[in-house]
């Protein structure tokens, strides 16, 4: 087994976690003082996610801006929506981060981060490494190979899988070496890549298994008959240039310093301060069971919720509250009853991981007064009864959307 490079496409991940972190469009991450950090949070915890695989080296590539793609195409990528406004500056902050780790940050004016991957994984494997690149954009597929799996997201986060060429095949329809030219003829709607007018997917796949390449597919143009050959004809132009849009770089001058890349040297102080700054509570706890580390200096307390000191209980004291299950829809009527004209709410969850990307909901408690609480059970494998998560949310929407109920709990951000 040769020592393995994971590469970070930056600006794909960082989209990927932001959208994940705000779905619904009302959740914004944010610190005490304003700061946006759904997208800078979400990276991080995959960012150490990864570094728990034990991978030898990591590095991670960015965009830069426009490319030399822009010139051959002006309209490419013209459909994207724009970057959020909260977006763009955890942007700069991710890249903070990376540096804070440390690890290196590639970049080269002119080229996509895929052109900048693409060039170090074909570096790496000369010499002699494996490459893993964790990404959203299909496109990197491409580069699979005996020596190169790409890892895509799943529908949900959790659900991510690493793509190796027989991946690839099931999942397209076609090879890694015949991704440029699927491409070339069915277009690529997220990038406005044109393609051939009319040449869908089946077709696709069906012209190059049996032409094999594009070159191939206009070689023996004349086999082809009816509008298929009116259309490959009439878009010829556009069909090459749509590949030539597709086409990853694997050529550029680009420096990798596998010492700096080596994933066992991690500043875990430096990268502990960035994380109080954030407010990113449970990825120091996370950080310290990585690194081995020992917790900042903090006097032996527990770091307060809001600034304000810790209350502890006297040595010997117990709180024994009254806790109802709801497990049947009339006990969740109930507790919708209370919730109705609660002053306040406290919650917290009881998830399968403390890694909020890849967690999976067990249970819900709640509490309206002192000395009541209540506990819903949605995710447990053991035979107890419990209610359907969907009933439970619509039954708890109406309070916990309610902008005028205070909510209470402990690092809200991983409940959230």
């Amino acid at each position: 087994m040769p020592p393995v490079l994971y590469l970070i496409d930056g600006h794909a991940l960082a989209y990927r976690m932001y959208f994940a972190m705000t779905s619904g469009g009302s959740t914004r991450l944010s610190t005490r003082q304003g700061e946006p950090t759904a997208g800078t949070f979400g990276f991080a915890s995959v960012m150490i996610r990864l570094l728990q695989e034990k991978p030898d080296y990591l590095a991670v590539a960015f965009d830069t801006g426009k490319t030399f793609r822009d010139k051959i195409f002006p309209e490419y990528k013209a459909t994207r929506a724009k970057m959020p406004d909260d977006l763009r500056p955890q942007i700069e902050r991710i890249r903070q981060l990376v540096d804070a780790f440390p690890f290196p940050r590639l970049e080269m004016e002119g080229y996509e981060a895929d052109d900048v991957l693409g060039s170090v994984a074909k570096i790496a494997v000369e010499q002699g490494l494996g490459v893993k690149i964790i990404t959203g954009d299909r496109d990197l597929l491409q580069l699979v190979n005996d020596r190169v799996v790409v890892n895509l997201p799943g529908s949900r986060l959790a659900d991510s899988r690493d793509y190796r060429a027989e991946d690839v095949v099931e999942y397209l329809g076609v090879r890694p070496d015949q991704v440029v030219d699927y491409k070339a003829l069915v277009g690529d709607k997220s990038d406005n890549i044109p393609g051939v007018a009319g040449v869908g997917e089946k077709t696709a796949i069906t012209l190059l298994s049996r032409y094999d390449t594009l070159d191939a597919i206009y070689g023996h143009i004349n086999e082809i008959t009816g509008r298929l050959r009116e259309r490959l004809e009439k878009d010829k132009e556009t069909a090459y240039m749509s590949r030539d849009l597709a086409t990853i770089r694997t050529n550029l001058p680009v420096q990798l310093d596998l010492e700096k890349a080596r994933a066992d040297h991690i500043q875990s102080t430096v990268v502990e301060a960035m994380f109080t700054e954030l407010e990113f509570r449970t990825l120091i706890n996370r950080l310290h069971e990585l690194t081995g580390s020992a917790p900042a200096a903090n006097n032996g307390d527990q770091l307060a919720l809001f600034g304000q000191p810790v209350t502890r209980l006297a040595q010997g004291e117990h709180y024994h509250p009254e806790v109802t299950v709801v497990d049947t829809p009339e006990a969740l009527d109930a507790l919708q009853a209370k919730l109705a004209s609660a002053k306040e709410l406290a919650f917290d969850t009881e998830t399968t991981s403390t890694d909020p990307m890849r967690a999976e909901l067990v249970g819900i408690s709640l509490a309206v007064r002192e000395g009541e609480a209540f506990y819903i059970p949605v995710g447990h494998q053991t035979g107890e009864r419990q209610l359907e998560l969907e009933l439970v949310l619509n039954g708890l929407r109406p309070a916990m959307t309610d902008p005028g109920l205070p909510k209470i709990g402990q690092n809200l951000k991983y409940d959230v």
